[in-house]
């Protein structure tokens, strides 16, 4: 497997240019964009929009994804409609202008859900407007040329891995994939998901990389370190997308501190574990 490293942008600073100097620093050259100074894209100050598109040519850095996050607190029709009307159109044409096959999306809010009781809400019985929306969010995307990539996140329907692939399958789009992230699943379940990278597998389009240590003071309080330091067996999960093909962006989302220290000290983790295990890495 050929990794293609990087951060999101925002884990560093809200300041791209900021971000990008210390990444550099930390040898990554990759970026997702989400949070920037004045707001999440695509709600933000057109100059920092221009300040992100000068940066990537001076610097000569690639862009991956981008994360507009949509749905993830929409827990009715009339915010869905409005995300649609608002938000979506400007984050497509954003997609459309930096080079991307899509945006990351999230799979709608558990009403009433928060970080700290996010896993006493089973997303086990969805409500069936939740699989609707997605389609209609689908037709629309797919219209557009553009891929919605679901990220797993404790206080959605889609949860977990499982969750995402579920919501996938029962709305019966085509044109919906995942974003991997077990550190989120990790730190809904308290446990290392593993096990549910099978189901995730054929939907793979973007990897998110994070780890924590045991919630031993709760999901309020999760302590995040470094890859390989945690709960999660990282070296197993980069094992199962090898084998499963997967060659696109894997991203840090370290959730620590955006000083240069930890963002290389992240990074090497991830590179020391692949290389181990004899796959190229590459920015």
């Amino acid at each position: 497997m050929n990794l293609r490293l990087g951060i999101v942008a925002d884990e560093i600073s809200r300041d791209f240019r900021e971000a990008v100097r210390i990444g550099k620093r930390a040898g990554l050259e990759r970026y997702e964009v989400r949070n920037l100074p004045s707001g999440r894209i695509p709600l933000c100050d057109p100059s920092d929009l221009k300040s992100v598109e000068d940066t990537i040519v001076r610097e000569a850095v690639t862009i991956t994804a981008i994360s507009p996050g949509l749905f993830k607190f929409t827990s009715d029709g009339a915010t869905f409609h409005r995300e649609m009307q608002e938000i979506y159109p400007k984050a497509a044409e954003l997609a459309h202008r930096w080079g991307l096959k899509g945006m990351i999306v999230f799979g709608f809010h558990k009403k009433g859900a928060t970080e700290a009781n996010a896993a006493a809400i089973s997303s086990a019985h969805a409500p069936p407007e939740i699989f609707e929306r997605l389609a209609i969010a689908e037709e629309r995307a797919d219209a557009d040329g553009l891929q919605l990539i679901v990220e797993p996140e404790p206080v959605c329907w889609a949860d977990t891995g499982r969750a995402a692939a579920n919501l996938i399958w029962r709305a019966g789009v085509k044109n919906v994939r995942i974003n991997y992230d077990p550190g989120n699943v990790a730190w809904l379940e308290n446990r290392d998901p593993l096990d549910e990278f099978d189901a995730v597998a054929p939907w793979l389009a973007n990897v998110h990389v994070k780890d924590l240590r045991p919630l031993t003071q709760g999901p309020g309080k999760p302590e995040w370190v470094p890859a390989g330091e945690g709960m999660i067996d990282y070296r197993a999960h980069f094992r199962a997308l090898d084998e499963a093909g997967y060659e696109g962006p894997i991203s840090l989302e370290p959730h620590m501190d955006g000083r240069v220290e930890t963002i290389r000290a992240c990074a090497d983790a991830v590179r020391r574990m692949l290389a181990g295990a004899g796959r190229e890495v590459s920015e």
